[in-house]
């Protein structure tokens, strides 16, 4: 995207000819707000676009409300090929809304692949997946491994091809929230962040710009190595817990998006799989703590 001229950007997003390459999807995007559209260049300098209206798997734009309401309290709608699947935000929450609004369409429709909601990162070929609630500190922890030398492959979302085996990557920006924002500020103030959007459903929200390498990398899985369910606990010790097959399936089911569409074929798979994993639990306090454990649980 760096490459094109301001001109051709603008007018791709304008013409909605711009498609953004993931690897895993096409994302055709369009916003009537300059916030919107500067912050995606930003963010997705790194990624391969292709300029066309008529070649790609989901159409979304961020846009004002065509009612009464974009003259006061100014809002923004996110829309799916023309429609508008949830209820509008305020304005200020334009960005965060357009990729919250991505996560809803892979989740709900890209049900090639099992998809959990996880952070997925690798090291020396291995992935580690982090499957977690709000408020667990994931997208923290993920931010500090992908900012560490780490290969992001996904912040939100851990896409399991069932056929292969492999962990695929779905590369975005790395949403953090609240406190986090400043922690990565200050760990890492070479590290490209968004605006922070205010008061969000979420909080205070800002995105990460993904490493360039993890980017250029998009197309390249993984071999599942390890599940680790991470807990931030303020003040504690890093302490590391084997977790037992039952357990770790049941917490994947619960962090599952579509685990139900695959039926028997994706119980079967998960079930096969876990034998073969490290499985873990771990709670922390010190990422930078939590990070030596696992490289090295990851070194060749």
């Amino acid at each position: 995207m760096s490459e094109l001229s301001n001109a051709q950007y603008q007018s791709a997003v304008k013409k909605s000819e711009l498609n953004i390459e993931f690897g895993l999807i096409s994302v055709n995007v369009n916003s009537s707000f300059s916030q919107v559209t500067k912050t995606i260049s930003e963010l997705y300098r790194d990624y391969n676009v292709t300029l066309s209206s008529d070649w790609f798997d989901f159409n979304v734009s961020v846009e004002k409300p065509s009612n009464f309401r974009r003259f006061f309290r100014s809002q923004a709608v996110f829309k799916l090929d023309g429609h508008i699947p949830f209820k509008p935000l305020p304005s200020a929450h334009a960005y965060p809304l357009f990729e919250w609004g991505m996560n809803w369409c892979v989740a709900n429709f890209y049900h090639r692949y099992l998809i959990f909601h996880a952070a997925v990162l690798e090291k020396n070929g291995k992935a580690v997946i982090f499957p977690a609630p709000p408020g667990s500190g994931k997208s923290t922890l993920c931010a500090y491994l992908a900012l560490s030398g780490w290969r992001l492959l996904s912040d939100e979302m851990a896409v399991l091809d069932i056929e292969t085996g492999n962990v695929l990557p779905f590369v975005r920006p790395i949403c953090l929230k609240n406190n986090s924002i400043r922690l990565v500020e200050d760990w890492f103030p070479e590290a490209f962040i968004s605006d922070v959007a205010t008061d969000t459903q979420k909080g205070d929200v800002a995105h990460v710009r993904p490493p360039t390498d993890s980017v250029r990398r998009c197309g390249e899985g993984a071999k599942l190595f390890a599940i680790v369910f991470p807990q931030f606990k303020a003040g504690s010790t890093t302490e590391i817990f084997s977790m037992t097959q039952m357990n770790t399936l049941k917490m994947l089911v619960e962090n599952a998006f579509n685990f139900d569409l695959f039926g028997h074929e994706g119980f079967e798979f998960i079930s096969r799989k876990l034998p073969d994993l490290l499985l873990l639990e771990a709670t922390y306090s010190n990422v930078d703590d939590l990070r030596t454990v696992l490289e090295s649980e990851v070194q060749d």
